[in-house]
């Protein structure tokens, strides 16, 4: 079984360096490294075969995830940015690009259950666990953090970025406009006019939606490949709970308007089809 520890989740080059995949059978995936850095523009977490098997669309591009505990801040994520200085961030040498936030420090472990990635991130003397799978024959992926052990409540924020274009493709989005528009249980996301619209959900989070372009995004893989290493998201909405030792949340992405929340269940059957 694939199972890396410290030695490789911890150090950016070897996380980014690595990558996972998981597939719905219909033509779409989701896709990424390790570090949850993105550097190619294939990297998402929904890429939707709109016209299975074809017409593959990212949709949900990354969750920004942030742990809070016991009076400190827990980044989860990363991202790479094209010349943006952060304060306390890495800079990357010839080129000034900056890695910023660097949630791969929290990461623990990095294995495969089957086929499907699993995080384990240490904040403090909590453990969390992350896990990423798609429905089979269906544009849905499924997301979800377990709480293993805290000694007090965690605090988990994720901030929903989505986009609308195809794999092979970048996103400059100058003055585009999409609709975010709150639904039960999460947000509806139209990209333009006469688009079909898809859906962010959660089982147990509030949704708060927004609508700001993070811009310069800076994927690595294609600028080695000669290519636009550029890339422009949507902030689309900001999910947030607060979990006890043994809960769970599950946030699920799908051109599906009543997807099952139930991320315990929906699993079950995950595991069953592998």
């Amino acid at each position: 079984m694939l199972d890396f520890g410290r030695d490789i989740c911890g150090h950016l080059a070897s996380a980014e360096g690595r990558e996972w995949l998981v597939t719905n059978g219909i033509g779409g995936y989701a896709m990424g490294t390790i570090a949850n850095l993105p550097t190619r523009r294939y990297h998402g977490l929904l890429i939707a075969a709109l016209q299975p098997p074809v017409g593959r669309t990212l949709l949900l591009s990354k969750l920004d995830e942030t742990a809070a505990y016991d009076g400190h801040s827990y980044p989860l994520c990363a991202t790479r940015w094209a010349a943006r200085e952060v304060a306390g961030s890495p800079q990357e040498p010839g080129g000034g690009q900056t890695v910023s936030p660097t949630g791969f420090q929290h990461l623990e472990r990095f294995r495969l259950e089957g086929t499907t990635p699993v995080w384990t991130f240490a904040c403090g003397d909590a453990l969390l666990e992350k896990r990423v799978w798609m429905q089979q024959g269906a544009n849905t992926t499924y997301v979800r953090y377990d709480l293993l052990r805290s000694s007090a409540p965690l605090a988990l924020i994720a901030k929903a970025l989505v986009n609308f274009r195809d794999h092979h493709s970048n996103t400059h989005a100058g003055d585009q406009h999409m609709r975010i528009e709150p639904v039960p249980q999460g947000l509806r996301v139209t990209p333009r006019e006469g688009a079909e619209s898809f859906y962010v959900l959660s089982d147990n989070a509030e949704a708060i939606p927004q609508n700001e372009w993070y811009r310069d995004y800076f994927l690595s893989v294609e600028a080695y490949r000669g290519l636009d290493p550029l890339d422009d998201n949507l902030y689309a909405g900001l999910f947030s709970t607060k979990l006890q030792q043994g809960e769970m949340l599950t946030i699920i992405a799908s051109t599906e308007e009543r997807p099952s929340l139930d991320g315990a269940s929906a699993y079950v059957l995950h595991r069953f089809d592998e």
